[in-house]
């Protein structure tokens, strides 16, 4: 599978610093973009993550490194394996949010620090969705947009968008570090668009307008536009990939 992959990661109008991390196959960015075309390996990894930090400017920084930084770590050395990649990729998670919880704790913060993760890992030859927070993955297929994954927030689990967004679920952040796995087997096709991004780009962009933009051929940096034109009041990760 062949993707052409467009990155961004900004800290908004309004932050003064960057919790958000994006990771491509390994290449970190946060106050970076990155574009480049990948075949994704038959025999090997490669894997499109956002991650959305907090517990404070520093510490929501450092959470969402560490979290990129550890599944880099353990998908390189070969600690989630192909037959047992639900429960590896899981067991990482768990392993994240126990140091996350554990940095905090030594550290007496008052906010717990964590952050969200979500994206698509292609892994031997199978692909996998896989999401803890209110980070967001999309299918685009014909002038349709999707989400695939669902919001862990009372809005997101109810339904009912009259319900706050309380964040149910996360890496760290005092939280369990409950990580949703699901086989994309088979669901991507030639044509098809994934958007993995944080809450910055849908909180500040209705669903219908982000459609429209890529039916109209968006790039990253001109959903990025967007999410600043509308208040840009959070930090904004935004990775499309279209599969060719």
């Amino acid at each position: 599978m062949r993707l052409d992959i467009q990155a961004v990661c900004h800290k908004g109008l309004v932050r003064d610093g960057n919790e958000d991390a994006v990771s491509v196959g390994g290449l970190f960015l946060r106050d970076d973009s990155a574009a480049l075309t990948v075949d994704t390996p038959e025999s090997g990894f490669f894997y499109l993550l956002v991650a959305d930090g907090m517990g404070g400017h520093e510490a929501g920084e450092e959470a969402s490194e560490f979290a990129l930084g550890e599944i880099k770590e353990q998908l390189a050395l070969n600690q989630i394996q192909p037959d047992s990649f639900e429960d590896d990729i899981r067991e990482a998670a768990h392993y994240i949010t126990y140091k996350l919880n554990g940095f905090a704790a030594e550290r007496g913060q008052v906010h717990p620090m964590g952050c969200t993760l979500t994206g698509v890992i292609w892994h031997y030859g199978r692909t996998w969705l896989v999401n803890a927070g209110d980070s967001r993955t999309y299918r685009f297929r014909g002038g349709m947009l999707r989400q695939l994954t669902v919001d862990e927030t009372d809005r997101g689990l109810t339904g009912d968008p009259t319900a706050d967004k309380r964040l149910h679920n996360c890496l760290g952040g005092g939280c369990a570090g409950r990580l949703v796995v699901d086989s994309l087997d088979g669901t991507l096709l030639p044509g098809d668009t994934l958007l993995v991004c944080s809450d910055g780009l849908c909180d500040m962009v209705p669903d219908e307008a982000v459609e429209q933009a890529l039916t109209d051929g968006a790039s990253a940096t001109d959903l990025l536009r967007m999410a600043c034109e509308a208040g840009g009041v959070d930090n904004i990760s935004i990775i499309i990939a279209k599969i060719v």
